[in-house]
């Protein structure tokens, strides 16, 4: 078995029934070709080095996946084509890579912008200390209207 990696680059507007298409084409296809898929990951959203169709920001996904001899040209080929044909909407990048024999399994996840950062409003001004701010904020407003 040989194994390769495709890194994908994808517009940070991409939506998760998106991201579960490319995971499912990969699943299907590789396992297709009698291949079977070692990892899918999202590594989450990271400012680019240059900008890429006007985006400063994109998303990264990395899937790594072992394949048969027989073939492995014509599913390289397929998901070359499905990423630049099928999903042009939200791929900006992609590149696909034959890892060498004694390629580590496990890699450096680079942090992405998104560590780190809370989704609720409130955990994220207590845990910076503003809890009263938006509090003292409405109080100033008020004691205005009353003058």
């Amino acid at each position: 078995m040989l194994r390769y990696e495709t890194l994908v680059l994808a517009r940070t507007e991409i939506t998760n029934d998106e991201l579960s298409l490319l995971e499912k084409f990969f699943d299907s296809h590789v396992a297709n070709a009698q291949g079977k898929v070692d990892a899918f990951d999202k590594w989450g959203k990271l400012r680019l080095a240059y900008q890429v169709n006007k985006s400063e920001y994109g998303v990264f996904v990395l899937a790594r996946f072992q394949l048969p001899l027989a073939n492995v040209g014509a599913i390289i080929k397929e998901i070359d084509s499905f990423l630049k044909f099928k999903c042009n909407e939200f791929v900006l990048r992609h590149v696909t890579t034959k890892l060498t024999s004694n390629a580590p399994t496990a890699y450096q996840r680079p942090d992405s912008v998104d560590v780190g950062r809370s989704s609720n409003l409130d955990a994220f001004l207590k845990e910076n200390k503003v809890e009263n701010l938006l509090k003292t904020v409405e109080d100033s407003e008020a004691d205005e209207m009353e003058d």
